[in-house]
């Protein structure tokens, strides 16, 4: 079976321009800095970079898979993208430009790419029937969505046909972090809105799905965290002991959060060999996939030496590059 990288990021050729069109509160746009970066800025001012060329030029990606081992990609759009604070109208038309453009990347590289499609989650009729449309394409094996829908956690009523239309198409679920991320008022600085901003939005989205009852409810749907599972794999013994003492935590739930853990998945992505090591003994060696976060600085490139760096053994390795994420992902078709 090929490596496979579930958590890569992507601006297809010429979407930008399409997106453009769409009406957007913040158009974006993409500039070269040199002959080998990119800025992403909004019209807003804010800009995110500088971005290796990989994020739009496929030949670059493909060499540098090569590089790191990785046979497939499974793309999914730079979050950035994920407008789930437009509107309803406008999320829709970015999903589903964003969706065909990455589907064109894989007809042209097959071997080589599969895809996440994007949701408009601030909308779940409109999520419900692009999950309906994607999941007739071969290529799409899951979702990716953003760790929250315009500041609402995942365990708002109004979201649960969309997790009802993943399990009935067993498309798993890959939680992104992106804006509004929790505690952003005291991460302006030093990067912190990245380096504790993104891996605490991931944790407060898999505390909502477990407390709030969505994997009871859905015992079929399959989540991903990336960036290491975020501080869920650390923290799960207080959740446990939170759920034995506190009855708030009861609420939604009669069993303990620990129970639903069998449905989720999370990434390499530590940056730290005794960090992913402890990953992979908490959360079960057959529940940890690569990941890299191509082609950003934070990304990791050199996925499969740092995890042969750790020396599993054979099967528990090879569980990680190839097993696990077939198990993860809808079956391939």
């Amino acid at each position: 079976m090929p490596v496979t990288d579930i958590h890569a990021h992507i601006i297809p050729e010429g979407l930008l321009e399409q997106l453009a069109e769409v009406g957007l509160s913040n158009s974006p746009t993409l500039k070269p800095v040199d002959d080998d970066m990119l800025m992403f800025e909004l019209s807003n001012g804010k800009r995110y970079g500088p971005i290796p060329m990989g994020l739009v030029d496929v030949d670059q990606r493909l060499r540098d898979m090569d590089t790191q081992g990785v046979d497939v990609q499974i793309l999914g759009a730079a979050p950035m993208l994920f407008a789930h604070g437009e509107s309803a109208e406008a999320g829709a038309a970015v999903s589903r430009l964003t969706n065909d453009a990455m589907l064109a990347v894989v007809a042209k590289h097959p071997d080589r790419f599969q895809v996440f499609p994007s949701l408009p989650m601030q909308d779940a009729d409109a999520a419900v029937t692009e999950i309906e449309r994607m999941a007739a394409e071969e290529a799409v094996r899951g979702v990716q969505i953003g760790t929250n829908v315009a500041g609402q956690n995942f365990d708002e009523p109004w979201l649960d046909p969309i997790w009802a239309a993943l399990e009935r198409h067993d498309l798993p679920a890959l939680l992104h972090p992106w804006a509004p991320l929790t505690g952003a008022d005291r991460l302006g600085r030093y990067h912190l809105s990245n380096l504790i901003g993104n891996p605490l939005d991931s944790t407060v989205a898999i505390a909502s799905l477990t407390f709030g009852g969505v994997l009871q409810q859905h015992p079929g749907l399959r989540i991903g965290i990336v960036h290491g599972g975020g501080y869920w794999p650390y923290q799960t013994g207080r959740w446990d002991h939170g759920f034995e003492w506190r009855s708030e935590a009861k609420v939604n739930i009669q069993i303990p959060p620990s129970t639903f853990y069998g449905q989720i998945y999370c990434d390499t992505l530590t940056h730290d060999r005794t960090a992913l090591r402890f990953l992979g003994e908490r959360v079960g060696w057959d529940h940890v996939m690569i990941g890299t976060d191509y082609p950003f600085d934070m990304a990791e490139r050199d996925p499969v030496g740092e995890l042969r760096a750790i020396e599993l053994g054979d099967a528990n390795e090879r569980a990680v590059l190839e097993g696990n994420v077939e198990r993860f992902l809808r079956r391939a078709r």
